[in-house]
């Protein structure tokens, strides 16, 4: 009985040990480190003005105060190592707590925010358009409609804050281009699409699904090679 009870214990031990290790804390220059060395999610959770101001080169913009925050949050891969930071730190902390308690294992969050990396003379670029868009809105009838009226549709959710489904924006422009006649390409603005994206069970982003004749066939969720979408079109055709 006395061991049962000294398992228990050290098994809790461990479990808060392991949940304690989830968030690390460094600093500007490991920080930029592990951005050059991780396959991670690089997220910023300043607000849209700050992040125009200026912002870490391929990073993902969700407002820690933004009332979507945590819905965007739960569209994040959890298997991704995630980089995360604000302007002090004290917001990127806050957020790395939250997700740790919400099933993301690997966090690192950069202890002085903006204010360390500016003064290491890192490199920041701007933008003022981070979010903006005019993502096209489906009812089910549409969507279903569109599935209907081509063999063969590749469709990727996406998001406009998301700086993955940015970086597959050529691949999938380029897949449109090159399978034209033979797959029709359509991008699919999760938050426009709410309905569409729950229907088909997208819990992240960016996320494909490939239907053949309106019948889903295929999916794929996270970042994908040209090569690899392209083979699993050339499966269908």
């Amino acid at each position: 009985m006395k061991q049962l009870g000294l398992t228990f214990i050290l098994l809790v031990a461990f479990l808060i040990e392991m949940k304690a290790q989830s968030v690390q804390n460094v600093d500007a220059i490991k920080f930029k480190q592990l951005i050059a060395t991780e396959d991670a999610i690089l997220l910023d959770v300043r607000t849209p003005q700050e992040y125009s101001r200026g912002h870490i080169q391929g990073s993902t913009a969700i407002n820690i105060a933004d009332p979507e925050f945590a819905s965007r949050i739960g569209l994040l891969q959890k298997d991704k190592t995630i980089l995360i930071y604000c302007l002090s730190g004290s917001r990127s902390i806050a957020a790395a707590n939250y997700m740790s308690q919400n099933g993301f294992k690997k966090i690192y969050n950069m202890q002085f925010g903006m204010m360390d990396w500016n003064q290491q003379r890192f490199a920041v670029e701007q933008s003022s358009n981070q979010i903006a868009g005019t993502a096209k809105t489906f009812t089910q009838q549409s969507f279903d409609i569109l599935l209907k009226g081509n063999k063969l549709v590749l469709v990727d959710f996406h998001a406009v804050w998301c700086a993955p489904c940015k970086a597959m924006n050529p691949i999938v422009d380029k897949l449109s281009t090159d399978f034209k006649g033979k797959a029709y390409v359509e991008k699919v603005d999760v938050e426009a699409n709410k309905l569409i994206s729950t229907s088909y069970q997208v819990q992240s982003v960016p996320s494909f699904v490939l239907f053949k004749e309106g019948k889903k066939v295929w999916s794929h969720n996270g970042v994908i090679s040209y090569d690899d979408l392209a083979l699993a079109i050339k499966k269908f055709i």
